[in-house]
């Protein structure tokens, strides 16, 4: 039987290391995997703790060191969540990153709709984002919020908006300044939370725009709503 890691504290053996390293080559560079991720970062951290950095153990698998963490990202999860990893109810790389990027009491939520096919990849991340742009709103909002945006081909932004930025006759018209007042298709203040959705175009000229001034679009709305950018 398989050792499936060992102690988390004794430094691994030898035979550890290479079983580790073998069961980490096995199931990290294939399409189907044998282990779950659960496992993956049993083995990880054996690997890790026996080379004495992580590294080292990228090296040693091919992997880069990012992929490594995304792979341990599941013992962030909360245990329910966790379990349903162990089942393989939940599988996926990337879903489980995204998970572990909301709090722990709101992880569950969101595994159980992922398990039951209600959310995908895309969605998840896009919870994730909806939550760091507007954490003060319930979880079951932005997963509303995000379901009722899923089908639009235009971009969508959610973002926060301080007090003294929420009339929309000073916003709309920075905004316009930035991608043209007719790829505005809506602009909306709801308390503390603005949305925003551009056609395709206006997609085009925000990641331009941003991509000149070397940000990231969520940085360059926020910009916009300061009055950094797009103020006349």
């Amino acid at each position: 039987m398989p050792s499936r890691g060992g102690s988390t504290t004794d430094k691994p053996s030898s035979r550890q290391v290479d079983e580790a390293l073998g069961a980490l080559i096995a199931n990290t560079r294939c399409v189907r995997r044998k282990l779950s991720l659960v496992e993956v970062a049993r083995w990880i951290d054996t690997a890790r703790r026996g080379l004495g950095s992580l590294g080292a153990l990228a090296r040693r698998v091919g992997l880069s060191q990012e992929m490594l963490r995304e792979f341990a990202t599941v013992n962030a999860l909360s245990p329910k969540v966790k379990k349903l990893v162990a089942e393989r109810k939940i599988d996926a790389v990337d879903v489980v990153h995204r998970l572990s990027k909301l709090p722990p009491s709101e992880q569950y939520r969101v595994a159980k709709l992922v398990v039951t096919g209600d959310l995908d990849s895309s969605d998840v991340r896009a919870v994730v984002s909806f939550r760091r742009s507007a954490p003060g709103l319930d979880m079951r909002e932005a997963i509303d919020r995000v379901r009722s945006s899923r089908n639009i081909k235009e971009y969508v932004a959610y973002f926060p908006v301080p007090t003294d930025a929420r009339e929309l006759r000073v916003l709309r018209p920075r905004f316009s300044a930035l991608v043209g007042d007719t790829n505005i298709r809506a602009l909306a203040v709801q308390g503390a939370l603005g949305t925003l959705v551009l056609n395709s175009e206006g997609s085009k000229r925000l990641a331009d725009a941003a991509r000149r001034r070397g940000v990231t679009k969520r940085s360059l709305i926020g910009k916009v709503i300061s009055g950094e950018v797009g103020a006349r």
